[in-house]
């Protein structure tokens, strides 16, 4: 008879189940040359039965993801973690023996100094949850490539389901300069202008010593070097040293940014004017929301970008008496509905009074005005002032939020010629009108700011990125001055315009002095000009004077004309009238100084004494192709100019209907 007893401990974790049959063998024994002699032997029998494909499916399991390091220093403790779903029958408990286990090779010590990765003690995953197994490895001393795999196992059973997706680890000897990020102590939601403390914690995995002495810090990131909470390094108290294998903790103070918004917060370390090293800290964005602001009396409003806050600014403009000053908080004020001044007024941000920093000086904070996309009206601009005198608009952001805006019915007004839909702003038949200290950009088309009124000043302001040179009809000036006898435009700057950054239809008497105009990425048709829109204006610069101003292209070339003088490359309407320009620098334009259409024998134009350099060499293109080039031309057929003894080289050829 045969027996059958289960056999403990041969096929742990193999899925096989084994027994022992204990059998008995005779055998024919030779015993000598003579005879032989029969013996009994007792032998052992091994049956292993593989278990039934039913009690296997009972356990089983998906491997669903895994967060783990592809480099690592040698001895560098990191924590990773490995996603694995039951999607057997059987609930997996602590109790019955269910766990985490190496693989490649099977029950290696490699990263854990055991084999094993435990769930909670009174854990159940239930079949078809999924399970987390989040822990520390630390790598091997030696360098070199090590497997980093896993599979569920129930232990004393078998092994089961599907193993992890096999990461293959470099393992590197340490550098000098290395970091681990450790972990950080960040709001994920601010104020705007709040101030929060916050940490970041960093581990040397260098040969380095951090010190202060040798410019080690923290720096910013996403973007690189930014500023965003008030700064972009995090310096070592002096003295401090940071070792291998030391945390350094980073505590510091960051103040939110005033506008609403979503901003990115993260850090890396860096040896200061060296190199930029090791882990970045994770990344946390950052809300920003605006805190509702008391604009009047009695209006409290949230200037976060987002809700139409016309018509408040509106209720609050007609409330101040005339002659009054109303200052809102900064902030960013939506306008999907026109805001219209039509009394002596004064708007400017609050606690800016008598600053003499424009809005984009360093540490000045200014109220934003932002055309929203639903802002199609065809008024001229999202902020007018129209039939009155003594306004003036202070310490403002004028933004068109163009990019948002194409696509728009405005945009299409604009395509199709009817640029009043692309204002940003205009002060219309205003006398006495300033327009100080502002900044008003990212116009859909037309202009920044279109002025009509006698003694006006424009002053200290900042005109930049308006219009798309590139798209036909969505161009745009920076500054339109229709007309303004007695006009004062000085200290202000002109930054990638797209029509022309600065031009004047008419001022008797017009002081237009030290600004600077740039065309660093697009093209502009001209940086200044003088002009009389086609018989529109009046054309009178009699006694006005232009000069100290500087107009740069750019190597690119980005205007077809430094100063263009006069209207007849545009149009033939008459010749503007008077005027004295002097002392201006022109660098890198096509045409450096254009002449065409300006000065009569009566009213002569007086030019002298104005610099211009790297003036295309010969020809260049333009609207209507290709035409010749120079430093200075005087079309001298249409123009009459007093060169007050200036000897430079000119030409004279026309440049008639070809801007």
């Amino acid at each position: 008879m045969t027996a059958f007893r289960p056999l403990r401990g041969i096929a742990r974790n193999t899925g096989y189940s084994c027994y022992t049959q204990a059998a008995k063998t005779v055998r024919k024994v030779p015993m000598s040359r003579h005879g032989s002699q029969f013996l009994v032997f007792a032998t052992t029998l091994l049956l292993c039965l593989a278990a039934s494909p039913s009690a296997r499916a009972a356990d089983s399991a998906v491997f669903v993801s895994q967060s783990v390091p592809t480099v690592l220093t040698t001895g560098e403790v990191r924590t990773v973690s490995v996603t694995m779903q039951n999607n057997g029958t059987t609930p997996w408990t602590t109790a019955g023996g269910y766990k985490l286990g190496t693989h490649n090779p099977m029950d290696n010590t490699l990263w854990l100094g055991t084999t094993r990765v435990y769930m909670n003690a009174d854990e159940v995953v239930a079949p078809g949850a999924s399970r987390t197994f989040t822990f520390d490895i630390t790598a091997p001393a030696s360098a070199g490539t090590y497997n980093f795999q896993w599979r569920m196992v129930h232990e004393g059973i078998a092994w089961f389901g599907a193993l992890s997706t096999n990461v293959a680890i470099t393992v590197r000897a340490p550098i000098p300069h290395d970091s681990q990020f450790v972990s950080q102590s960040v709001p994920t939601s601010l104020s705007a202008g709040q101030t929060a403390s916050v940490s970041v914690t960093m581990l040397n995995t260098g040969t380095n010593v951090w010190t202060a002495a040798n410019n080690y810090s923290l720096g910013a990131q996403n973007p690189q070097d930014n500023a965003t909470w008030g700064f972009g390094r995090v310096n070592l108290a002096p003295g401090e040293a940071i070792a291998r294998n030391g945390q350094k903790t980073f505590t510091f103070a960051i103040t939110a940014p005033p506008t609403a918004g979503t901003y990115n917060f993260q850090w890396k370390m860096l040896q200061e004017g060296y190199i930029w090293f090791g882990a970045l800290s994770p990344n946390v964005a950052i809300s920003v929301t605006q805190p509702p602001v008391t604009l009047c009396p009695g209006v409290a409003v949230t200037a976060d970008g987002t809700s139409d806050l016309g018509p408040a600014l509106q209720g609050c403009i007609n409330a101040t008496p005339s002659g009054g000053t109303l200052e809102i908080p900064a902030g960013t004020y939506g306008i999907a509905t026109q805001v219209l001044i039509t009394k002596p007024f004064t708007l400017r941000t609050q606690g800016l009074a008598g600053s003499t920093a424009n809005c984009e000086a360093p540490g000045v904070t200014c109220a934003v005005l932002k055309a929203l996309p639903t802002f199609n009206a065809n008024v001229g601009g999202f902020l007018a002032v129209q039939s009155t005198h003594d306004v003036t608009l202070d310490h403002l952001i004028l933004d068109g939020n163009r990019a948002a805006r194409l696509g728009t019915p405005a945009a299409s007004q604009c395509a199709s010629g009817n640029n009043y839909s692309g204002f940003n702003s205009r002060m219309s038949d205003c006398t006495a009108c300033r327009f100080t200290h502002n900044v008003s950009k990212n116009a859909l088309c037309g202009t920044a700011l279109e002025f009509r009124g006698h003694d006006g000043t424009v002053i200290n302001s900042v005109f930049r990125s308006n219009g798309q040179n590139a798209t036909s009809n969505l161009w745009s000036d920076g500054l339109t001055i229709h007309y303004s006898d007695r006009v004062t435009v000085t200290g202000n700057t002109f930054v990638d315009n797209s029509d022309v950054a600065l031009i004047l239809g008419g001022g008797r008497y017009a002081v237009v002095t030290n600004n600077a105009i740039s065309q660093p990425g697009q093209v502009v048709f001209a940086g200044l000009m003088l002009d009389n829109f086609n018989g529109g204006t009046s054309g009178d610069f009699t006694g006005a004077v232009v000069t100290g101003n500087t107009i740069d292209c750019a190597s690119a070339r980005n205007c077809h004309f430094g100063i263009n003088l006069g209207p007849h490359a545009w149009y033939q309407s008459t010749p503007i009238l008077g005027g004295d320009v002097h002392g201006n620098v022109v660098a890198s334009a096509r045409q450096g100084i254009n002449v065409d259409g300006a000065g009569t024998s009566a009213s002569p134009l007086v030019l002298y004494g104005n610099t211009v350099s790297n003036a295309a060499p010969g020809s260049a293109s333009f609207l209507c192709g290709s035409h010749s080039t120079s430093p200075l031309n005087i079309n001298t057929a249409d123009s009459v100019v007093n060169r007050n003894g200036d000897t430079a080289p000119m030409t004279a050829f026309p440049w008639h209907g070809c801007p």
